[in-house]
């Protein structure tokens, strides 16, 4: 069995890639047991703090693979520092993306729990997922099948993935929307070849139809003259296709190379590149340099400014993320195994750490350092 434990600092850019993030995050199934448990903490230039508890358990059960990913999660969003009554506390009040119906100068925390259940057997795996907090409730079940042809030099994966959501915004606000839902229809088919002994590549095809509310329903947009609540279409087609190629080169290294194209029914478009190279320094250390590039346009009713109430076509946005957007992401990483560096101690060779510095910024004046650290331990 192997106990993982990693602990990890950050500072977190909720724009890293330009579009919400997706997925339960559980970590990838190990063909041994394991267990393992990992703390993480973000703040942003915002002063945003987000800490989360995780943890992690795989194991055979009746003849499958059973794995379980839960995490408790708490969200920090801090006081407004802006004098009572002054305008820069009314705009920080009126624009906020969360209750305002409480004391506004005082810390928002907020909780989210989420467990992720994935149990594989022979081709087939199948997955839920929950996650709960006081004004959300989220729900997804999921299955893929998975065949390797051509002598086993080519895999096919096909997946497929429901979600429904309910969404209960805090009441006594001047943006409540009332109580709403959400369902997310998911679809990939993802092809892995070998190539060569040194040169694997992978394709693959995604797409999302997202209906129900998509926009936050405590945030107001300045349109007219006066603030209304921010309001997105909702329907939204989301749809990418990738490609990953992953090649040994010399020297005990290796280049890892991802382009992905992402176009969605509210006029978005992006591309992301991101290259990576590691390196092995010695036996139990190596090294990991990466660079991230994304860009994409604004979406179709995305406004600097509303000349009117009704935005465009009845919709209104006040989130940067359906915005122009261009971004840079640069990082280093460090990786020990101090089994395979054969260090003295006996009691430290089933230790592992490793250690991340990213550095993030976009074309809207946001920038983000990411700092991470961990440590493993197999038994």
């Amino acid at each position: 069995m192997q106990l993982s434990v990693r602990i990890g600092t950050a500072a977190f850019a909720a724009a890293l890639l330009g579009a919400w993030a997706t997925g339960a995050g559980a970590a990838p199934f190990s063909d041994e047991p394991m267990a393992g448990s990992m703390f993480r903490w973000f703040t942003d230039s915002e002063k945003i703090g987000v800490r989360s508890f995780l943890g992690d358990c795989s194991l055979a059960l009746f003849g499958s693979a059973v794995a379980v990913h839960w995490n408790r999660e708490n969200v920090t969003i801090p006081a407004i520092e802006a004098p009572i009554g002054s305008p820069e506390a009314i705009d920080a009040i009126t624009t906020a993306s969360r209750p305002i119906s409480g004391n506004a100068y005082q810390e928002f925390v907020k909780v989210r729990n989420e467990v992720t259940g994935v149990a594989t057997r022979g081709p087939a795996t199948v997955e839920y997922y929950v996650s709960s907090e006081n004004d959300y409730l989220a729900q997804m079940i999921g299955g893929r099948l998975q065949r390797a042809v051509s002598d086993d030099q080519l895999t096919l994966t096909l997946g497929s993935s429901w979600g429904w959501d309910v969404i209960e915004p805090v009441a006594d606000d001047d943006t409540d929307t009332g109580a709403d839902t959400r369902t997310t229809l998911h679809l990939d088919a993802v092809a892995t070849r070998v190539l060569t002994p040194t040169t694997i590549v992978r394709l693959g095809l995604e797409y999302n139809m997202v209906n129900g509310l998509q926009h936050n329903p405590y945030r107001n947009v300045y349109a007219g003259g006066t603030y209304v609540p921010e309001r997105h279409p909702d329907s939204r087609q989301r749809r990418d296709a990738f490609v990953k190629l992953n090649q040994y080169l010399s020297q005990r290294s290796s280049l890892k190379l991802h382009y992905r194209f992402y176009n969605d029914s509210w006029g978005i478009d992006s591309h992301e590149l991101a290259p990576t190279l590691s390196q092995y320094v010695t036996d139990g250390a190596s090294m990991r340099f990466q660079y991230r590039w994304y860009s994409q346009t604004a979406a179709d009713f995305h406004r600097d400014e509303y000349f009117t109430t009704n935005g465009v076509d009845g919709y209104r946005s006040g989130d940067y993320r359906m915005a122009a957007l261009s971004s840079h992401l640069f990082g280093v990483a460090f990786d020990l195994d101090f089994d395979a560096l054969a260090v003295p101690v006996q009691a430290l060779r089933p230790l592992g750490l490793w250690f991340s510095v990213e550095r993030y910024f976009n074309s809207n004046d946001y920038s983000a350092n990411i700092v991470e650290s961990g440590l493993t331990y197999r038994f």
